[in-house]
């Protein structure tokens, strides 16, 4: 890319709504063609479900996860239509999967198939649990409150959003208590999260050996540009690494701030969202403001793109 780094970021679950892709779908016949090869390989109308919804049932875990991989994947093929290329890759849980399809470490059908069943797994988990944003607090210390609510059940430092924006992973119960102590500590704001299970903790561990079943019969290749993984922040060497990250990442934490700085570290300058989002991208600001930060939301993104690179 000239002698500008740039990385592109894929988002994950939460960036879902209803009319994603729309304008991916409506000026690339590429596009086009992803939603129908992702349609095809999982039996679900993923453009009408990213269209129309409802919201309901695009939120749903086994819907919103390949749904979003679509959409970045639409986003990547303008991209490379384009000739444009990145330095580095890097997607935010579930979007890992986008990231790897990028980097060519597994094709588009593979991709959405897996995470289909991820978000079948993780749905299916019976074990109660939830999720608490807490903002304001460093890492340090909230890991400090964390060990000490640990007596009364399952919490853990879930995603590394930005150094002072986590999400905190484990049961209900201690969670709701979780936040006025979190609160008294300083944190300007505490809110439980709108899902049905505790993603990225010990809680899932239910579907673990299934999950593992699936990994281990994914098809891969090495990556053609580096690929940052979520759970390490280091770039993958080996396809063990690959099926490593995939498999830890169901139970353990995902890493984003810390991708970020190893971007930074690496000299990327520049990060592109590639999805119908601005959220991982927003997050990468937070962690290192010097990131020039662009979207597939603004309307000239790939003629800022093409005359960027």
């Amino acid at each position: 890319m000239n002698d500008t780094a740039w990385a592109w970021l894929f988002p994950g679950q939460g960036s879902q709504k209803v009319g994603m892709g729309r304008k991916m779908l409506e000026r690339s016949s590429a596009a086009r063609r992803v939603f129908e090869e992702a349609s095809d390989a999982i039996g679900e109308d993923l453009k009408r479900l990213c269209l129309d919804g409802p919201f309901e049932r695009l939120t749903a875990t086994e819907n919103a996860q390949p749904a979003i991989v679509t959409v970045s994947v639409a986003c990547l093929v303008e991209l490379e239509e384009r000739g444009l290329k990145p330095s580095v890759v890097v997607g935010h849980s579930v979007g890992e999967f986008s990231a790897l399809v990028a980097a060519g470490c597994m094709p588009l059908a593979t991709a959405v198939r897996a995470v289909r069943k991820r978000g079948q797994l993780m749905a299916s988990v019976t074990t109660p649990g939830g999720m608490l944003a807490v903002m304001g607090l460093d890492g340090v210390r909230l890991a400090e409150l964390c060990h000490d609510a640990a007596r009364e059940g399952v919490v853990v430092m879930a995603i590394h959003n930005s150094p002072k924006q986590f999400v905190l992973s484990g049961d209900r119960s201690v969670l709701e208590r979780f936040k006025d102590v979190a609160l008294s500590a300083g944190a300007t704001e505490c809110v439980m999260l709108d899902v049905s299970h505790a993603f990225h903790s010990p809680l899932m561990g239910q579907v673990e050996e299934v999950w593992k079943s699936v990994v281990a019969g994914l098809q891969l290749r090495m990556p053609r540009y580096p690929v940052l993984l979520n759970t390490t922040a280091k770039p993958v060497k080996t396809l063990v690494c690959i099926r490593r990250s995939l498999l830890t990442q169901i139970t353990g934490p995902v890493l984003w701030s810390q991708c970020m700085q190893a971007l930074v570290e690496q000299g990327v300058t520049r990060v592109l969202e590639v999805g119908d989002s601005k959220v991982v991208s927003s997050l990468a600001r937070r962690t290192a403001p010097t990131l020039q930060t662009l979207t597939f939301l603004e309307p000239t993104v790939l003629g800022q793109l093409a005359h960027a690179c």
